[in-house]
């Protein structure tokens, strides 16, 4: 029953930045989120050690020593970022960074602040995939996240590297749903390379 919970205390996050009014508010809730995954992930990490698998719903979310460990890294990753992320954006405020376009600089750190923990919630999910479908959702919304991510100074550099990161992992993307679903199906056999000429 612990898996779940690793999913949506960033989750809760996410939107609780997205309805926030105040910075402090939500950086508090990005490093209060992320310090409690973080401590999830060791207690998956640890239940995994010692009872092998662990899997919830049938399968539907999976854990076992690899995706114990892609979890406590992602985890990880994300504490120290966020904790890195609060004085980066401050920084930035204080320097005029957001200053000069139509959006006030709380918007913007909302749409970091929101986005961020709903990317590591998918990162989460695609560690604990229990099957290729859920998996090639979570990725897709990793993308989804991080293009908007990259967008977030909303510079025309900045929109082009997203335009060009979302082609990009789209077409990428729709080739990994293609490859594990072809070879698939019951009546797919390997003959040979198929010949050029008769």
């Amino acid at each position: 029953m612990i898996l779940p919970i690793l999913l949506l205390i960033p989750f809760a996050a996410g939107v609780f930045s997205a309805l926030a009014r105040t910075r402090r508010a939500m950086e508090t809730a990005n490093l209060a989120a992320f310090g409690l995954a973080f401590l999830v992930a060791l207690l998956i990490a640890r239940e995994v050690l010692g009872a092998g698998s662990v899997s919830l719903w049938g399968g539907f979310l999976y854990a076992d020593s690899l995706s114990a460990l892609v979890c406590l890294l992602t985890a990880a990753v994300s504490l120290v970022c966020a904790v890195y992320a609060v004085g980066y954006l401050r920084e930035d405020e204080r320097s005029g960074a957001f200053d000069g376009e139509d959006t006030t600089s709380i918007s913007k750190l909302r749409k970091y602040y929101a986005l961020t923990p709903l990317f590591v919630t998918s990162m989460f999910l695609v560690a604990l995939a229990g099957n290729l479908g859920v998996m090639w959702v979570a990725i897709e919304a990793t993308t989804l996240a991080s293009v908007f991510l990259v967008t977030f100074y909303g510079k025309a550099t900045s929109l082009e590297a997203a335009w060009k990161y979302a082609m990009i992992g789209g077409v990428g993307l729709s080739m990994a749903l293609f490859g594990p679903c072809w070879p698939t199906t019951p009546d797919t056999v390997w003959r040979g390379p198929i010949p050029l000429q008769d």
